[in-house]
C-alpha cells in the first residue's frame, strides 16, 4: 500500500505516466490549478500556500525516493512532483495573472531543463532530495526574475 501511494504521489496522480514531455505536462497544470483557483474567486491565503508547498516538498522527497529506489533509476523521467513542487515555488507571491503564469511555465521549464548557476549540482544531493532540489532551485530563480518582472514593469 505504502509504493502505491508513494506512486501515486510521486507522479503526480499519474501525470508523470503520460507519454511525450510528463515534467511539462505537470508544471502546465499545475500553474492552471494556481490560475483557476484564483480565478473562480477563491484567493489562495499566503499561509495555506506556504503550508500545501511545504508539503509537496516534504512527501515529494518521501515519495520520489521510495519510488526511485524501487525502480532502481535516480530521477525517472514520470517522477514529476519535483515539477508541480518547483512551479509552485516559481509562482509563490508573485501576481496570479495570465502573464505571471504562463512566463513562470516558461521559465520554470527553460530553468529546470537548463539547469544554470549551479542548479545541476543539486541533483547529486542524496536520493529524493536530489530529486527534487534542482526544481525548487529552478522554481526560485523563476520566482526571482518575476518578481523583479513585475516591480520593474508594474501594471
Amino acid at each position: 500500500m505504502r509504493q502505491k501511494l508513494a506512486l501515486l504521489l510521486a507522479t503526480g496522480l499519474c501525470v508523470g505516466f503520460v507519454k511525450g514531455a510528463p515534467g511539462t505536462y505537470a508544471s502546465i497544470l499545475t500553474g492552471a490549478a494556481i490560475f483557476m483557483t484564483q480565478r473562480l474567486g477563491h484567493r489562495i491565503a499566503p499561509e495555506l500556500y506556504v503550508t500545501v508547498l511545504c508539503l509537496v516538498t516534504v512527501l515529494g522527497v518521501l515519495a520520489s525516493d521510495d519510488v526511485s529506489r524501487s525502480r532502481g533509476a535516480h530521477d525517472p523521467s514520470f517522477v514529476v512532483i519535483d515539477e508541480i513542487a518547483g512551479q509552485m515555488v516559481a509562482l509563490l507571491f508573485v501576481p496570479v495573472t495570465l502573464v505571471n503564469v504562463i512566463a513562470g511555465i516558461a521559465l520554470f521549464r527553460a530553468f529546470d531543463i537548463w539547469k544554470p548557476l549551479g542548479i545541476r549540482r543539486l541533483e547529486r544531493l542524496k536520493d529524493g532530495v536530489g530529486i527534487m532540489a534542482d526544481d525548487l532551485a529552478a522554481g526560485f530563480l523563476t520566482c526571482l526574475i518575476l518578481h523583479a518582472a513585475n516591480w520593474l514593469f508594474p501594471r
